[in-house]
């Protein structure tokens, strides 16, 4: 029902324009074709405001502003009458600057106030255009790119950013389980059958305060097994991860103290206890984040600039005569040749290629990221480690001509470490990075000990031929070079007293991963590493190469792996080949009953002649929120054969599973829940599990109404919670109209928030609670003019405008009205162009579905 009353409401509306646009001859319309049809005299009707193409009614109004085909979010704004009484939206130069333009360029537009009001933007912009589009509720504006800020693409103005609310939240993970486990050693002993009961909690908790962040995380586990001679039982429990953080936005950092981990840019990662100031680049606009090239050329004239990748349009701007320069391009992986084409103003192009590549460790030219850390090494589970107070600093920064800097200095009792290195785009011929770190340290046992490590690093994308070299990395350290997580847990030994990978240090390790795209054909890959350890004989290697491929919906893959392990244990090599094919019940026909469905083969065979083979079939319901399955395996050599089953089930307020795994003479049963909880001075909110950033939505009587998401829906306190948003960047909130519970209506359906890290932000939705109603009006045995404004004279908010427009035969339709209520019509300035109309008892009228909306017949005094 609520669907048909929203549409009936816009398509009314609508029609209501539509017919005052077909209404006139030319930019005129004559009254008088009214006179008599309506039951009003023509002299009595003040159609002035809609006698010209595009008219609109005076008045406030909520608008989604689109600039330059970019949604910018919903403002209101007034609809004044300007020259030749024409309708129009009342523009400022304030206005302006938000939007984006630059006004300080435009000599005529920096003379003007910020307050004064602009008629026709083209005197100051003359290929501008601003226009209402009333039957989308739309601002729709267009501006010359050479009058817009320069900001770079993706900017968003740092007054914007929402450091959110006082608020605390839980996100809570259960899961717990059951297996019996009758093995041929058990029996041989005659101990019986061995049974394992688990239960494990985690609790990720964070309180904010304006612009201080407190997270921390416990976790509970417990286990039991048990058999015919004895039971044995351990329950522990944990608070980790616990850290007070704050953005500090001049600065374009994070502030942390507690425990953490340092970044992993020039050095590697040290979990720590400590204090630790570093950059955020998440701050930034996306086109300044990582690296890409500046694009740099002449336009002799006004130009359009267009910049191809792998032939997709990713950057387009327009250029004043003369030199130019770009430096606000994507990111885009590793790499690939960019094609920048020059169109002038006579319509003549020309095309040059821009050949780049990137490594994650590279900026474009100015840009920087920087560490400051110190504190203490947090050996964690381990006992014995040194946990030495350390001071660690580095910083990236970029250069022109495409390369970047970067080092670092770490410093401890007995122990330093110096870091430089060198990032560099080489065109055509990939990207290459290479740094070596010197370390000293001191031990007890082994004396003073000085070692370096060298690391090197090359990417190529060839997007020409589809080649991807993601990245190959090799890096060798000397027998004496030990990195700070090595000097402290040397001879180290866990907790349980085992010292596991005693004494194993890395010497050297390659990496590599190419992939080769075949277009519809598929895709091949190859990816590889290799290990070797000082003081051992003993060596890694891993080697894996594949096809993945598709086939009218059919996707399937093989692959080939090799895993071997050299040491003095003289460990086997392992090699397999697998086939897996996943084949959806949609390719065999088109029935909807058939679409959720999907079958899996997979068989997979190693070089000592072991083959396991197993089928599969999945399916979901409710909108995809519950997934189920089953699958059975087979196994030669005296392999057990083994099945399971599963159902997952994913709601407003969290998810859950519940597992089902058996073979001859093993079975286990399983299950997890998991979401999260959010205190708020509105209440407790339940929803799915959050991440670093959330909102809450507030829509007061709007009981039931879904997130566009999918992911919430409001509840009975006028309150839902948006579990997900993405830091430093314009989310859209909106909820869905069809979902909006009888009587029901937003001002705005759709809200823009910028929030920052680990913010709790309050959108707020504007409701009218009320009755949809049609109103026959009539005043003096004549119909209300066409045209005329119907306001809601509500003395308690009298900000709050409940508005609606007269169409033919003097019918009115308006929503969110009280049961009694009062109406100030008019529809012209003088004392007898107006009217009030009051009613009373909208809930005795009756609604059903073939009539959903009340409908009356009202006099205007």
């Amino acid at each position: 029902m609520n669907k048909s009353m929203t549409m009936f409401r816009y398509s009314f509306f609508t029609s209501l324009i539509l017919f005052s646009f077909h209404s006139f001859a030319e930019d005129y319309f004559d009254p008088a074709l009214l006179d008599g049809q309506l039951g009003t005299s023509a002299n009595e009707i003040d159609l002035s405001q809609f006698s010209q193409k595009d008219a609109l009614p005076e008045g406030k109004i909520s608008l989604l502003v689109y600039v330059n085909g970019n949604n910018t979010g919903e403002i209101i704004i007034d609809l004044i009458k300007g020259p030749n009484n024409k309708v129009v939206p009342e523009i400022t130069r304030e206005l302006l600057d938000e939007l984006g333009v630059n006004t300080k360029v435009i000599p005529d537009l920096n003379t003007l106030k910020n307050d004064q009001v602009i008629y026709d933007i083209t005197e100051y912009i003359p290929d501008a255009s601003i226009k209402v589009n009333l039957s989308e509720l739309k601002l729709i504006t267009s501006f010359p790119q050479i009058v817009m800020s320069n900001e770079a693409v993706g900017y968003i103005d740092p007054a914007s950013f929402d450091s959110g609310v006082t608020a605390m939240f839980i996100n809570y993970m259960l899961s717990g389980g059951h297996s019996s486990n009758d093995s041929h050693f058990d029996k041989i002993n005659n101990n019986g059958k061995q049974k394992n009961d688990n239960f494990f909690a985690q609790l990720r908790a964070g309180f904010n305060l304006y612009d201080w962040r407190l997270r921390s995380t416990m976790t509970q586990t417990y286990t039991r097994n048990s058999n015919n001679t004895e039971t044995q039982s351990n329950n522990s429990n944990k608070f980790s991860n616990t850290y007070l953080s704050r953005n500090l936005y001049s600065l374009r950092s994070e502030f942390i103290i507690g425990e953490t981990t340092t970044g992993n840019d020039v050095f590697d990662s040290i979990p720590m206890k400590g204090i630790r100031l570093v950059s955020n680049e998440q701050m930034l606009p996306a086109s300044q984040q990582g690296f890409a090239p500046d694009v740099s050329g002449i336009a002799q004239s006004n130009a359009q600039i267009t910049i191809r990748q792998n032939g997709n349009v990713i950057y387009q701007t327009y250029v004043a005569p003369g030199a130019f320069k770009i430096t606000d391009l994507y990111a885009s992986g590793s790499g690939g040749n960019l094609d920048v084409t020059v169109k002038e103003e006579d319509g003549s192009e020309r095309t040059f290629t821009v050949a780049f590549s990137s490594l994650p460790v590279m900026l474009r030219p100015g840009g920087w990221k920087y560490e400051i850390s110190t504190g203490r090494f947090d050996g964690g589970t381990t006992v014995g480690s040194k946990k030495a107070d350390f001071l660690l600093a580095s910083g990236i920064y970029g250069l022109p001509h495409d390369v970047t800097l970067y080092g670092g200095l770490l410093g401890a009792k007995d122990y330093y470490a110096i870091s430089s290195g060198i990032g560099i785009s080489l065109g055509n011929w990939g990207a290459l990075s290479t740094d070596i770190t010197h370390a000293h340290a001191d031990f007890n046992t082994i004396g003073s000990q000085n070692g370096q490590s060298y690391r090197f690093r090359y990417s190529k994308n060839m997007t020409t031929t589809g080649t991807s070299v993601d990245l190959t990395a090799l890096r060798f350290s000397t027998k004496d070079y030990y990195d700070f997580n090595q000097f402290n847990t040397e001879d180290y030994r866990l907790k349980d007293g085992t010292s596991p990978w005693l004494g194993e240090r890395e010497k050297s390790r390659f990496t590599t991963s190419l992939s080769q795209s075949l277009g519809q054909y598929g895709s091949i890959y190859l990816s590889g590493s290799r290990y070797n350890y000082w003081e051992q004989d003993k060596n890694v290697t891993q080697l894996t190469t594949g096809y993945n491929g598709n086939i009218r919906g059919i996707n399937f893959g093989v692959n080939y792996s090799i895993d071997r392990i050299k040491s003095d244990d003289s460990w086997p090599e392992n090699r397999q080949i697998s086939f897996n094919v996943s084949v959806p019940f949609s390719v065999f026909s088109n029935s909807p009953a058939l679409n959720n469905f999907n079958s899996t083969y997979m068989i997979n065979h190693d070089n000592n002649g072991r083959t396991n083979q197993q089928v599969g079939l999945s399916g979901s319901a409710f909108d995809n929120s519950l997934s189920y399955g089953i699958s059975q395996s087979w196994a030669n050599q005296g392999q057990s054969n083994n099945g399971s089953a599963y159902a997952n089930y994913s709601g407003n307020y969290g998810t859950s599973s519940l597992n089902y795994n058996y073979s001859s003479d093993y079975y286990n049963v399983n299950g997890s829940m998991n979401g999260g909880l959010l205190l708020h001075s509105g209440g407790l909110l339940l929803g799915r599990s959050m991440g670093n950033s959330m909102a809450i939505v507030e829509a007061p009587g709007a009981k039931g109404t879904e997130l566009s998401s999918g992911n919430g829906a409001i509840n009975g306190q006028g309150y839902a919670l948006s579990p997900y948003l993405t830091e430093y960047r314009q989310n859209t909130i909106a909820l869905n109209v069809n979902t909006l519970p009888d009587n029901t209506t937003l001002q705005s359906t759709s809200q823009n928030v910028v929030p920052t890290k680990g913010a709790i932000v309050k959108v707020a939705f504007k409701t009218k609670i009320g009755f949809q109603a049609i109103l026959n009006l009539s005043q003096n045995k004549s119909v209300v003019p066409f045209g005329a404004i119907a306001t809601l004279i509500d003395a308690d908010n009298p900000n709050d405008l409940n508005t609606g427009i007269v169409g033919e035969n003097g019918q009115l339709y308006m929503s969110g009205l009280p049961d009694n209520g009062k109406l100030l019509v008019k529809w012209g300035n003088k004392n007898q162009q107006s009217c009030n109309v009051s009613y009373s008892g909208l809930s005795n009228i009756e609604v059903n579905s073939k009539q959903p909306i009340r409908i009356l017949s009202l006099s205007c005094q």
